[in-house]
């Protein structure tokens, strides 16, 4: 089983050496450090460009990675942990050669399940800040801050669809009694909104600033890049509010309003153009390699192999669900084999969630690909793919938020990035697509909200499970998801969110929510969640 390092939030973390010197290799010519000159390793004195790699590198890792140690000593960066997510949503499993854990496939949740999901975030977050606040007096440096306060953003989004309540105001400023207010998901989702606005407004009003070129390790310094995964990021953040208007969610017509108004194009409504479109995936690669462990993108390196070509970190633990494998099989779709591995028998064999046959070894259940038939220690780390952005903006078309362009064209353009991201082509996606399938083919479909959701589920199989989750919370899609077969379990339905974690119940107690039990993850939900208490 992977563990995770529970870090004390919200102190001065030192940016990790091993992401800065990749961030290096991504944004600097040979010779730019000099051993006399500025540090880029101490936190007091590192460089607006280093952090900005060092930060975006530290978000990737959030997504993909947590902490592992190798029989060779070196180790992958400390992160969050999706695997567990990627195991709910019914993509993954566990190994039948290991003994499961009762926190995967019991529920059994616990103040320590998951946790670098926050304590690895609030680190982020502080690098971040810091970023603001260094470049806030150089108005040359607008560009810094502005992806500095979008990236805040994405990463409060994640904290609160995980948790909902979290602090926020003050939360990232540091104080002798370590006491941190909580405010409601609502409070910070409208905060983030607000602050992806202006950040967009920033890169508007100042076309001339200094670009961050290669250091912005996600578009390279194309500003207009990031003015679209802001308006992505600020359309994944309303879409989930689409089915509650009760605590603090904009319901479907709050949501249809919102879209009503894009401050960065003077109040026009917001168009499809205005979203990340085929090809714009938002991706970070500081410049991953298999030169080293710690070099390695952090998903292969979890679920594939290490720089020496041993099993990655997890590889062994982590196999085929039948859930998924069943669904990509039952519906004649190619990227069964994009995103799983053949077993001994050359076949592609999933298991039953929770299952405790004794005859499922990894020679039987297939394994994991990590980026499909794009498998590299070289890929960058999805943020936000290009398939999700089509997806998102799909739904706004047929539930009428968006009046350009049409659902159809959108829900195609996602299938064909899905297949593109995977190492596939459009062609491919479309002979899919053109099928008497009416889960594949848009066309058939009898509810295209669902048709949808349920695409944009299996895009994102071991990218992004997390807004799988956040669709299956929202919407109940995919409605058959499956609860664990495992012995014991009396559960009806997968957590709807994590427990606060051992950080905060050992040092902001006082300010704590709720929990620590792992229980009120089984009722408690999320703000924009319907009929769930919060």
């Amino acid at each position: 089983m992977k563990t995770i390092t529970i870090f004390k939030r919200k102190v001065n973390i030192a940016l990790l050496s091993a992401v800065v010197v990749l961030a290096g290799a991504a944004g600097c010519k040979k010779g730019t450090f000099d051993i006399n000159g500025t540090n880029p390793n101490s936190p007091s004195t590192v460089l607006p460009k280093y952090s900005l790699s060092a930060s975006l590198s530290g978000t990737a890792n959030l997504m993909y990675s947590a902490i592992g140690t190798f029989n060779n000593g070196s180790t992958i960066p400390v992160g969050g942990n999706q695997d567990m997510i990627n195991n709910w949503m019914g993509y993954w499993t566990q190994s039948g050669a290991y003994t499961p854990s009762n926190t995967y496939v019991l529920y059994q949740l616990t103040s320590s399940t998951a946790s670098g999901n926050w304590d690895a975030a609030y680190n982020n977050l502080s690098n971040y800040h810091t970023l603001i606040t260094s470049t806030s007096a150089d108005a040359t440096l607008v560009n810094y801050r502005a992806i500095a306060m979008m990236m805040t953003a994405f990463v409060y989004q994640r904290i609160v669809d995980l948790y909902n309540k979290a602090p926020y105001t003050g939360a990232l400023v540091a104080n002798s009694t370590f006491s941190y207010k909580y405010d409601d998901g609502a409070t910070i989702y409208k905060a983030c909104i607000a602050k992806i606005d202006s950040a967009v407004a920033l890169i508007k009003a100042n076309p001339g600033a200094t670009s961050p070129g290669g250091y912005d390790v996600m578009f390279g310094g194309d500003m207009s890049m990031w003015v679209k995964f802001g308006n992505t990021l600020k359309l994944k953040m309303l879409m989930r509010q689409t089915a509650s208007s009760a605590n603090g969610s904009l319901g479907d017509a709050g949501v249809a309003a919102a879209l009503l108004n894009n401050p960065g194009n003077s109040g026009k409504p917001y168009t499809a153009a205005d979203f990340l479109g085929a090809g714009e995936d938002a991706t970070v690669n500081p410049g991953y390699s298999s030169a080293a462990d710690n070099q390695e993108n952090p998903l292969f390196i979890d679920v594939v192999t290490t720089s020496t070509n041993n099993p990655g970190y997890n590889e062994k633990y982590f196999r085929a669900n039948a859930y998924g494998v069943s669904f990509y099989q039952n519906h004649n779709d190619p990227r069964l084999a994009m995103l799983y591995l053949p077993n001994n028998a050359g076949v592609i064999q999933g298991r039953v969630y929770g299952s405790t046959l004794g005859t499922e070894a990894n020679s039987v259940i297939s394994g994991l690909t990590g980026y499909g038939a794009n498998a590299s220690a070289k890929e960058g780390a999805p943020i936000i793919p290009a398939f999700e952005s089509l997806f998102l903006v799909a739904e706004a078309q047929q539930r009428g938020y968006i009046k350009t362009g049409s659902a159809a064209a959108s829900y195609k353009a996602g299938v064909e990035e899905s297949f593109r991201i995977l190492g596939s082509d459009a062609a491919t996606a479309d002979t899919y697509m053109a099928q008497n399938d009416a889960v594949a083919n848009f066309t058939l479909a009898s509810d295209p909200i669902t048709a949808i959701i349920t695409q944009k589920w299996a895009a994102c199989n071991s990218l992004d499970p997390l807004e799988s989750f956040s669709d299956w919370r929202r919407l109940n899609i995919p409605a058959t998801l499956p609860v664990s077969k495992y012995p014991g379990v009396t559960v009806t339905h997968i957590p709807y969110r994590l427990p606060y974690p051992t950080s905060e119940l050992s040092y902001n107690s006082a300010n704590v929510p709720d929990g620590g039990t792992g229980t009120e993850a089984l009722s408690m939900g999320v703000f924009w969640m319907p009929n769930i208490s919060r």
